[in-house]
């Protein structure tokens, strides 16, 4: 590519993408259509995305020689994971150009990173201190109060976490705190949960309609959208988001997780810089999707304006409402199903996703809660 051109991918070239499952296979469908070539480097050979690439790379992101395999062949890559170390990506930005970058990975993969960013941008987080062993979260206690949440400073995938709600737990963190720093914050009790999908092109940003979450044992069920909520909160929520793309280095899609307080406190919960599940809904809820605008912005066209289409809201299939499913499957005019065929048989993971949409969130919540499909007994269950 040409120094001129260099951040302008045109149609031809090659955009590779690193993950697998249902996101990375809809990216890639989407890469095509719009005239790229599309390759896929996952560990699983046999993933929806690999099957749908146009070349594949089956390896893990520890495999320098298969990395830069795939890299050689594309002119860009995007990933489609927050968990995947900022060492990797600024090792295959030798081979190929990475608009997403490394350096947001940086800030959120390290939890006191994250925090410095947050404070350097003024927005409120739970209170935290960094402790290193056992007699330092005793004396910590006290000024962050109970319950509070025990983290690693490393976030990453298989990480542990403890909640602390009472003084003996404390002595339970003993073996927990044998592996190096951790954070020790508040827990936030929650009457909300938000989520602010933001799209940061070459030259502009743009804001999806604000999401409502709802989370059984820490899993998504349901995402909402737009939500209706204050003009101050979502003023401040909008701010937050503006403050958060300047800042960062980055290109792409990325997603603001929030807490709100039955006080009317805002919390920023974190970043995510991919791709999201919730941000599915707007499959239905805008006039745009993410995987178009995150495709707009790596490849280095203007993003296209979005528009709140219509209420909807997402709600997550598991393997035990098949059944339940079924039956919907044959009454609901208003119910969009997508299923995740490599997650079909599965017993442990989600198998799809139902979209509904209508005029008036309450009355698509009411339809959805008068099915009953998803009543306490087929949720994840709480640990």
């Amino acid at each position: 590519m040409s120094t001129e051109n260099k951040h302008v991918l045109y149609p031809g070239k090659t955009l590779g993408i690193i993950g697998n499952g249902y996101n990375s296979a809809r990216l890639i469908q989407t890469a095509q259509r719009a005239g790229f070539r599309a390759g896929a480097y996952g560990q699983q050979a046999t993933d929806a995305a690999m099957k749908q690439a146009d070349f594949k790379v089956a390896g893990a992101l520890t495999d320098r020689n298969k990395l830069k395999e795939f890299a050689q062949e594309c002119d860009a890559i995007t990933y489609m994971d927050a968990n995947v170390d900022a060492a990797v990506v600024e090792y295959i930005s030798q081979y190929a150009w990475v608009p997403q970058g490394k350096e947001t990975l940086e800030i959120i993969q390290d939890r006191l990173l994250e925090r410095a960013f947050f404070d350097q941008i003024n927005v409120n987080i739970a209170p935290y201190v960094t402790v290193i062993g056992l007699d330092d979260l005793y004396q910590s206690i006290d000024s962050i109060g109970y319950p509070a949440v025990l983290k690693p400073i490393q976030r990453g995938l298989g990480e542990r976490s403890m909640l602390i709600n009472k003084q003996s737990d404390i002595a339970k963190a003993a073996d927990f705190l044998e592996t190096g720093t951790y954070v020790l914050e508040s827990y936030i009790p929650h009457a909300h949960e938000f989520s602010l999908v933001m799209v940061k092109g070459q030259q502009d940003t743009q804001a999806f309609p604000l999401i409502e979450m709802k989370l059984v044992a820490q899993k998504l069920v349901e995402a909402a959208a737009p939500v209706q909520l204050a003009e101050d909160v979502l003023t401040e929520i909008m701010r937050i988001g503006t403050s958060v793309a300047q800042a960062l280095q980055y290109v792409g899609i990325f997603e603001l997780g929030f807490y709100l307080t039955d006080t009317g406190t805002l919390y920023v919960k974190g970043i995510t810089p991919a791709l999201t599940t919730q941000a599915n809904v707007f499959d239905q809820a805008s006039n745009v999707d993410q995987y178009e605008q995150h495709l707009r912005a790596i490849i280095g066209v203007p993003l296209q304006p979005i528009k709140a289409l219509q209420p909807a809201i997402m709600m997550k299939i598991q393997p035990n409402q098949m059944d339940d499913i079924r039956t919907q499957w044959l009454l609901k005019d208003n119910w969009q199903f997508t299923f995740y065929q490599a997650a079909l048989g599965a017993h442990d993971t989600a198998v799809g996703h139902v979209l509904v949409t209508g005029n008036e969130l309450d009355k698509l919540q009411l339809q959805i809660d008068n099915t009953e499909v998803w009543d306490s007994d087929t949720l994840p269950e709480q640990k």
